[in-house]
């Protein structure tokens, strides 16, 4: 583990310079001090080496700890066989055995120059260390060079002066070695490895950690089997490496620390191993574990749960109702702590409000969230501003820790501690949050580690900030982003915690969790140790794991829930919460893509005893896993079986039965089989089939071309009014949502959208909430919002196949023109494997919009047809979901199949019709005029542009076929003028949609027509002409009209008419608008120089 010396210039010369002062008989005590493995050995051993060529006679000695009980131990070592001190025992004459020991020194001298080399001088008995300090005195006139090495560095135990403190400054020399710089290292490791790439290099010197010792180590194990590659990889475990001479010199690095310095090296190493290894989350925005995109909210949230430390204190009026003080000594069902009494924070809740005690002490809570057996109070919170059509709702019988965003109150920020200072914030209209101060922490800040290794390893604070900054400093720790300690590299952490007992290790890390809440610091910092601990046995435990589920939740982070949940069930649980914990876990784990051990889990929790609404939750969330698994006769069983030992619950019964129905869309057999019950139940006894099975009644009277959109908004708006359980609400809302869509009332269907997410439970899984998202991106697409569609895209569905989300994703990447990334996304999804539901048919659909646009007519028409077959056995046949019959009658057309494209437009007007809104009826008159040709479709193409244009709602998505269709059959009527206009209007649609494929067919039709010019250069930035793009660069870089008008030598009317123009065609009204504007349309290319011209 030795090798060539780098950076040891200067302490070469000093030896060699004193080596030549011995020899002319003037000698000196040279002292080389450094930290373990900085090589000092190594420079005293080159040193002796170069004093042997000289013609130095050599001493050597290296001082062990076995040797320090001796009297000059160290001395009789060094200076040889002694015969008159063979009997010598210790307690002896010290000054006579040390006088006879200098005059043997001078015979020595006297024959020659002497080197004296005494290793590890720190190691040597007292003794020796004051003859050997005598003697600094008296060389000076001798050629006699003493150098010595010692270990100098900072312990967290003090340790002995060093060796020439009693010396004057003239009497010694001292040299520190300094750790060895990246440059260096690197050198080294390139002599090792000359191949190696730079990054390789980078990771192995962090490893080294400036120590020659570890590097020169790590080196050997590198290099000690070859490799397949050449290079091995550089890994994070000792265990990878052979034959392990870096994890050895880690451990002797640690063993001559001593045993309070490596016990606090081996918990900050255990500590670091529950550090978070990323940057910290975004906060502010409200985000779902499950998949579940947030619309901006109308305010900005000025806090987040992680900002607040556990023992902040606050109003009472500032809990969440319901809220628990993971401070009390309420166990929160998981029974009684009877250590509670003694436990290390059991007088945190004593905290008052205001810095004293009084009425505004903090009370006792029960929380984070409202649980069955936990009564709530309610808290008065600021009212929103935003006012809505239906308000949010309470669920009397919450589930517990439900993440209430909506109406129900948001988690305080601070709920991710314990000691909550701040009001909920409902979402996703959030109020102003209110804080109040904080009582001081003694002992350092929550995230400090200091106080924290000082309270897991028994050691004084102040050595411990010492230690840390003197091996930041020697380069073994490195500061991460937050400031905090960190092992140079994962390897370097694993070689300090190679050998030390597992029970060791579960201890630090349960110390710190417990000085951690003491101090306030976030849940997660402290639930991230809880996980490396066996079961605690204590309440405050599982409320941190509990409380860190909701932290992780909020924060979109799956997966650590998933983890916080694993270890709360190992801490001793009621069966009932146990089973609510179950049902959290395998939401989550199936949220995170593990769908087999999801069910697992919430099968198990189904058989554990429960109040009903927990088993209604457990099935409806089992279902919706098997179902989204493709098990859907599975599925349908368990909620029958659920729905058998609720007849004594109606109310949760009709919930079993309703989110059986949303089920059943996944398997045409199983849907018509149960919406025949349900149609046959409903027209006998509505009331057995409740408010959310009516609504789907509804929803599947308009599919099937039965109702109005009128008569649908009528029922449903009837339905809304009525009182109903909370756990069947959410199939209420998302079903009057999606027939709000339908029925264009998009404003209302996008507000129940809302109110349905909002009071979706974030860590369970439910199937309304996929549906809910799909309403969403469906009132998307109604708006033509192409940009906003993609990215609702971006979020994965529950399964391999393709969503909902998907299809509109492909006809937003149509219609704007990027026919390429729509094939390379269709080219991602197999749908061989792809179960036969609803998603694929409207899949379908949108394939056949790609093919159509992309020269695929025929394949085209084949996913047409194909929608409509399987939507027609699902009796799914109004054009309100999928006009595929209008679709498929454009490419009839497009063949010369007149009839059948004829037949394909008459049954979807008369469908249309049924349904009677602006957008089905229009769309289906265009094609039907189309079809038909001559003066009636002339006709009837005017009436589905009126038809379209005289909307109350948004119908440009559908006016801008129409209008297209209908210039092309004036075109071919020879009404070239009313063609033109008609184009031309279609055109400046197109472009004001961002519809680039409907803007590319009206300009070809105009060309077509005689029209000039190019329907491109309208508006945006590729209508700026050279002059315009030139002034409205130099003005979005910031200067002055005046300025452009002199740069440009212009007249300063010039450039306001120019840039009058410029920001009409960019539809910007303020010069602060101008850089966006023109990084959107990708012209902001170039500076504009002093000489150039408009």
């Amino acid at each position: 583990m030795t090798g060539p010396l780098r950076e040891r210039d200067d302490a070469h010369a000093l030896l060699s310079a004193e080596i030549e002062r011995a020899r002319a008989g003037a000698g000196r005590l040279v002292l080389l001090r450094g930290a373990s493995g900085t090589g000092r050995t190594a420079v005293l051993e080159t040193a002796a080496r170069h004093a042997e060529d000289r013609g130095l006679r050599v001493l050597r000695v290296r001082c062990s700890p076995e040797d320090t009980p001796v009297p000059f131990a160290m001395v009789l070592h060094l200076l040889g066989p002694v015969p008159e001190f063979t009997d010598m025992a210790p307690g002896g004459d010290d000054r006579g055995s040390a006088a006879r020991l200098w005059r043997l020194l001078r015979s020595y001298a006297a024959e020659g120059p002497v080197l004296v080399a005494v290793d590890d001088v720190h190691l040597a008995d007292d003794s020796s260390r004051r003859w050997l300090t005598e003697a600094a005195r008296h060389v000076d006139r001798l050629p006699v060079l003493l150098v010595a090495t010692e270990r100098s560095q900072y312990d967290v135990d003090p340790r002995l002066p060093g060796l020439t403190q009693a010396l004057s400054p003239s009497l010694v020399r001292t040299h520190t070695l300094a750790p060895l710089s990246d440059a260096a290292a690197a050198g080294l490791v390139r002599d090792a490895f000359p191949n190696a790439p730079a990054s390789w290099t980078r990771e192995v010197v962090r490893a080294g950690a400036g120590s020659p010792l570890l590097l020169h180590a790590l080196l050997d194990d590198l290099g000690g089997t070859p490799h397949p590659d050449g290079i091995p990889p550089v890994p994070d475990s000792c265990a990878a490496l052979y034959p392990g001479s870096y994890p050895a010199a880690v451990s002797w690095w640690l063993n001559s620390a001593g045993p309070a310095t490596a016990d606090v090296a081996r918990g900050l190493a255990a500590l670091e191993q529950a550090w978070p290894t990323g940057p910290p989350p975004r906060r502010g925005a409200l985000r779902h574990a499950l998949p579940h995109p947030r619309t901006p909210a109308s305010g900005p949230v000025p806090r987040h749960p992680h900002d607040t430390p556990a023992v902040r204190t606050r109003r009472p009026a500032a809990t969440a109702p319901g809220c628990r003080d993971v401070w009390s000594t309420d166990a929160g069902d998981a029974g009684p702590d009877p250590q509670a009494a003694s436990s290390p924070y059991a007088g945190a809740t004593a905290f008052p409000a205001f810095g004293g005690p009084g009425p505004l002490a903090v009370p006792r809570e029960h929380g984070p969230y409202p649980h069955p057996t936990e009564p709530a109070t309610e808290v008065p919170y600021p009212p929103s501003t935003t006012e809505v059509l239906y308000p949010p709702y309470r669920d009397p019988y919450p589930f517990p820790e439900s993440a209430p965003y909506g109406g129900r109150p948001q988690p305080a920020p601070g709920g991710a501690g314990y000691g909550r200072t701040d009001p909920p914030a409902p979402a996703p209209y959030p109020a102003a949050l209110q804080h109040t101060a904080s009582p001081p922490v003694e002992g350092g800040t929550a995230g400090d580690p200091v106080g924290v290794l000082a309270e897991a390893a028994g050691a004084d604070p102040v050595r411990i900030e010492g230690w840390l900054a003197a091996m930041t400093r020697l380069g073994l720790l490195r500061p991460d982003a937050g400031g905090r300690p960190r092992y140079a590299h994962p390897l370097l952490r694993d070689a300090v915690l190679s050998g030390w007992p597992r029970p060791r290790r579960e201890a630090v890390h349960r110390a710190a969790a417990e000085a951690m809440l003491r101090r306030g610091a976030r849940v997660e910092a402290v639930a991230r140790h809880l996980l490396r601990t066996p079961a605690v046995g204590r309440s405050w435990a599982l409320r941190v794991l509990r409380d860190a589920v909701t932290v992780a939740v909020h924060d979109a982070r799956p997966a650590d829930a998933v983890g916080y949940l694993r270890r709360a069930l190992d801490e001793p649980l009621s069966d009932d919460l146990r089973q609510r914990l179950l049902t959290e876990l395998g939401s989550l784990e199936y949220a995170s893509a593990d769908t087999p051990t999801a069910i697992a889990r919430l099968a198990e929790a189904q058989h554990l005893p429960a109040e009903p609404r927990n088993q209604v939750r457990t099935a409806v969330a089992l279902g919706t896993a098997l179902a989204g698994r493709g098990e859907i006769s599975t599925a349908m069983e368990v909620l029958r079986r659920t729905e058998g030992r609720l007849s004594g619950h109606p109310g949760l019964a009709r919930t079993v039965q309703a989110a059986g129905a949303l089920l059943s869309d996944e398997d045409p057999a199983t849907r018509q089989e149960v919406y025949r019950w349900l149609s046959d139940t409903g027209r006998n006894s509505p009331e057995l089939v409740g408010t959310a099975g009516q609504a789907l009644l509804v929803r599947y009277a308009a599919t099937a071309a039965l109702i109005s959109a009128d008569e649908a908004m009528t029922r449903v708006r009837d339905l809304l009014a009525q009182p109903t359980d909370p756990l069947a609400e959410p199939f209420l809302l998302g079903t009057a949502a999606a027939v709000a869509q339908w029925a264009d009332e998009l404003d209302e269907a996008e507000r129940l959208v809302e109110r349905g997410l909002a009071g979706q439970h974030p860590a369970l899984l439910h199937p309304m909430r996929h549906a809910l998202l799909n309403t969403r991106a469906d009132i998307v697409a109604s708006r033509g919002d192409h940009a906003r569609l993609l990215t609702l895209a971006a979020d994965p569905g529950p399964g391999p196949g393709p969503t909902n989300r998907d299809a509109h994703a492909l006809m937003a990447l149509v219609h704007t023109g990027r026919s390429e990334e729509a094939l390379r996304l269709a080219d991602r999804f197999d749908l061989r494997e792809v179960p036969e539901n609803w998603e694929l048919n409207r899949y379908l659909y949108a394939r056949g919009v790609l093919r159509a646009a992309t020269g695929d007519p025929m394949g085209a028409l084949h996913d047409f047809l194909e929608c409509g077959r399987r939507q027609s056995a699902r009796e799914v046949v109004s054009p309100v979901v999928t006009p595929w019959r209008t679709a498929a009658a454009e490419i009839r057309l497009a063949f010369g199949g007149g009839p059948e494209a004829l037949a394909l437009a008459t049954e979807e007007l008369r469908l249309a019709r049924v349904w009677n809104t602006p957008r089905t009826v229009g769309r289906a008159l265009r094609v039907l005029g189309t079809a038909t040709g001559g003066r009636r479709g002339l006709e009837l193409a005017e009436e589905a542009v009126r038809t379209l244009r005289d909307a109350a709602v948004d119908t440009d998505m559908e006016l801008i076929p129409a209008l297209l269709a209908q210039g092309r059959q004036l075109l071919d009527a020879g009404e070239r003028q009313r063609a033109r206009s008609r184009l031309r209007e279609a055109a400046d649609l197109a472009e004001r949609r961002g519809a680039r494929r409907w803007l590319q067919l009206a300009g070809q039709a105009l060309r077509e027509g005689g029209a000039r010019g190019s329907t491109a250069a309208r508006t945006g930035a590729d209508a700026l002409t050279g002059s315009e793009r030139r002034i409205a660069e130099l003005a979005a870089d910031g200067r002055t009209n005046t300025e452009i008008a002199e740069l440009l030598h212009l007249a300063r009317r010039t450039v306001e008419t120019h840039l009058t123009s410029t920001y009409r065609k960019l539809r910007i009204r303020r010069r602060t608008e101008l850089p966006g504007a023109l990084e959107r349309g990708g012209h902001r290319e170039r500076e504009v120089r002093p000489d150039t011209r408009c």
